[in-house]
């Protein structure tokens, strides 16, 4: 009986989901913020270091096809204990062009921004580091599904191109991916 009611329970469930995927509702629009935060694996072009990042994002549409975005990235480490940095945070801003399509949203982003970021001693052999704060210029590409008013799903890839220009000169520049799901809000009323 219990087995039974579990199954009742879920069939009612996704039966909802199947409710709320059919809803025409018009989600993106002037006035749409979304915000997310995910772990972002990276990947570092000029070597074979592996990072993780805390990656927040928030963005304000002013209509279906533009928006202004704001990421933050905060280091979290290497794959491996033997990483130059100690760390190498981001905060990047810009504009987004978007191709919407009922519920999905593809765009392409540009973001200037700044690294702050500190080479570890041990691993460049030098008594002391500085902590540098250098300019970087970012690409990212990628798609939002949103399943209700409320939240979406997304993916993204982002190209970073930067240099620590302190100490020593590193190239900073790294390959990014970030997926999960973000949660959004109509700030405006629909006209």
């Amino acid at each position: 009986m219990e087995k039974k009611k579990i199954s009742i329970i879920i069939f009612f469930f996704f039966l909802s989901l199947l409710g709320i995927a059919q809803e025409k509702i018009n989600i993106i629009r002037p006035g749409l913020i979304k915000v997310m935060g995910t772990i972002s694996p990276s990947k570092m072009l000029s070597s074979s270091e592996a990072y993780f990042y805390l990656h927040g994002n928030l963005e304000v549409y002013f209509n279906k096809r533009v928006s202004f975005c704001g990421d933050m990235y905060g280091f979290s480490g290497g794959i491996n204990r033997n990483t130059e940095f100690e760390y190498n945070h981001n905060l990047l801003y810009g504009f987004a062009l978007h191709q919407t399509h009922e519920r999905n949203d593809l765009y392409v982003a540009i973001q200037p921004g700044c690294s702050l970021t500190k080479l570890k001693t041990d691993t460049v052999l030098l008594k002391t580091t500085q902590v540098g704060v250098n300019p970087v210029m970012s690409l990212a590409i990628g798609d939002n599904f949103y399943v209700s008013r409320f939240f979406h799903f997304f993916i993204q890839a982002r190209i970073l191109v930067g240099e620590h220009a302190y100490d020593i000169h590193k190239n900073i520049s790294e390959l990014r991916l970030s997926a999960g799901l973000g949660f959004n809000i109509n700030a405006l009323k629909e006209r």
